[in-house]
């Protein structure tokens, strides 16, 4: 008898739970996009997860604690993929402004098609300001990878020459979020009005005028 292929053999009790809880994490962030956390319960989550609201209770202990893990999982994957950080990957030789406009279209495009997780981050940074306060630090962490990767092509262009001496990475990289941020949150709230192909070149358009303003 051949032996049993992975895919044949029983899965063992941990890599059972293991799967559970990524479709209470999965369900979680779905709910939380269409619902926002505050209106979204434990028993819901376990409704769309396939399993029971006491369920999700045992294994996380509480909805914050839901909230935390949906939250981990995004940032995790946000600093985890090579799409955006310069430094999980060898740096080309594109002048720094071309691989910031790269940048740019590579998000934009990444709001229309991964709309579920994305909208569940921008709806929990908005209760994050309000009505989740406790969420804050983990929304605070979000933005700084967020600059941080957009001061790396910045930084790059200072070191080459490619961008004006008298340019402040910092600031320029909170405004080039604030500008994606808001193209980001009206593609989502109106995907089907929103021209995609022409807002990402006018995004570029805006952020290479930026960066270049003498």
């Amino acid at each position: 008898m051949n032996p049993a292929t992975a895919a044949d053999r029983p899965r063992k009790n941990p890599e059972r739970r293991q799967e559970s809880s990524q479709r209470i994490i999965e369900a979680a962030t779905e709910l939380f996009a269409e619902k926002g956390y505050q209106r979204t319960t434990l028993i819901e989550i376990g409704r769309r997860a396939g399993c029971t609201g006491t369920l999700v209770s045992n294994r996380f202990g509480s909805k914050e604690r839901v909230l935390r893990a949906v939250l981990a999982q995004i940032l995790n994957r946000f600093e985890t993929d090579e799409t955006w950080h310069p430094r999980a990957r060898e740096i080309d030789s594109l002048p720094a402004p071309a691989q910031l406009s790269r940048f740019v279209a590579t998000y934009l495009k990444d709001v229309a098609r991964r709309g579920t997780r994305i909208r569940a981050l921008y709806v929990l940074m908005g209760e994050g300001l309000g009505s989740l306060p406790g969420m804050a630090e983990e929304i605070a962490h979000v933005n700084r990878v967020f600059r941080s990767d957009i001061k790396s092509y910045l930084i790059l262009g200072k070191e080459r020459g490619e961008l004006p001496s008298s340019l402040d990475p910092s600031i320029l990289a909170t405004l080039i979020v604030g500008l994606l941020r808001g193209v980001a949150m009206q593609i989502l709230a109106e995907p089907e009005d929103m021209p995609l192909n022409a807002l990402i070149t006018a995004s570029q358009k805006s952020v290479t005028s930026m960066i270049l303003a003498k």
